[in-house]
């Protein structure tokens, strides 16, 4: 990898970061995904080490916050039919099905629920059109750097999950694996490797930052590339929720 790729692609982990820097708060403005374009000095004295990388992912679609107390912003799931082949998945009866990913999320009579495309576009700072235009086919994956297919909250603890997709082909580094992106934020962790961890019966590149380490609570990030695509899941736990209850709610598809 170029320096100039694995500066543009650190910088991106860098502002995803700082993002996520006031997870688990009251947000006081919507996150935006940085774009894999900028450099700087500062950058550019990186060096990755490809050996450190196994799997899970550090997401832009991390940077999400569910404010408890106001709930603002979330109601039912956009519904559509099982036989569309719609590239960012769909709903229906409580539950998201994605086939690119090879998952399914049932929130049925549980304390998750899921957010609408209004509560998508608030939370990742796109317009709810935006979000609506990918969830029914009319832009893809090819349209952006990283596209967001569900988020679903915890309505007593405030955790959440977020399955979102990276294109590298809209970055300077088309070739990137899952265990390459998320080895980019390990320089901002004390003591964090990327493993390779058994996911929904595949094995997907991991992060799992503790809570000591990030303000939000726990984080774990898995990551695995799919043809051209990065498909990520990521979990933030919050109120000492523990993760295997939170990955209930997926099953594998097939």
């Amino acid at each position: 990898m170029s320096l100039k790729k694995k500066t543009a692609v650190l910088l991106l982990f860098t502002l995803v970061l700082s993002s996520l820097a006031g997870c688990g708060k009251n947000e006081e403005e919507p996150y935006v995904s940085p774009n894999f374009t900028n450099e700087s000095e500062e950058h550019q004295k990186y060096e990755p080490e490809p050996l450190n990388a196994s799997v899970t992912d550090a997401t832009p679609g991390d940077a999400l916050v569910y404010d408890k107390e106001s709930g603002g912003g979330i109601s039912d799931a956009v519904r559509a039919s099982l036989t569309d082949a719609l590239e960012a998945g769909v709903y229906e009866n409580d539950t998201y099905y994605n086939q690119l990913a090879n998952l399914k999320i049932s929130v049925a009579e549980t304390d998750w629920a899921f957010y609408d495309a209004e509560g998508v576009a608030s939370a990742t700072g796109l317009s709810v059109e935006d979000v609506n235009n990918f969830w029914y086919g009319y832009k893809t994956t090819a349209d952006a750097e990283t596209s967001y297919c569900a988020i679903a909250y915890n309505k007593v603890t405030g955790s959440n999950v977020v399955v979102s997709y990276v294109n590298p082909s809209v970055t300077l580094y088309e070739d990137i694996t899952a265990e390459d992106y998320l080895t980019m934020a390990l320089n901002r962790y004390e003591g964090l490797i990327i493993k390779r961890v058994p996911f929904l019966g595949d094995q997907w590149a991991c992060l799992d930052i503790p809570a000591d380490q990030n303000p939000a609570g726990r984080r774990v990030c898995y990551a695995k590339r799919v043809d051209k695509i990065i498909v990520l899941v990521t979990f933030t736990m919050q109120d000492e929720q523990d993760l295997a209850e939170a990955q209930q709610i997926f099953t594998r598809l097939q």
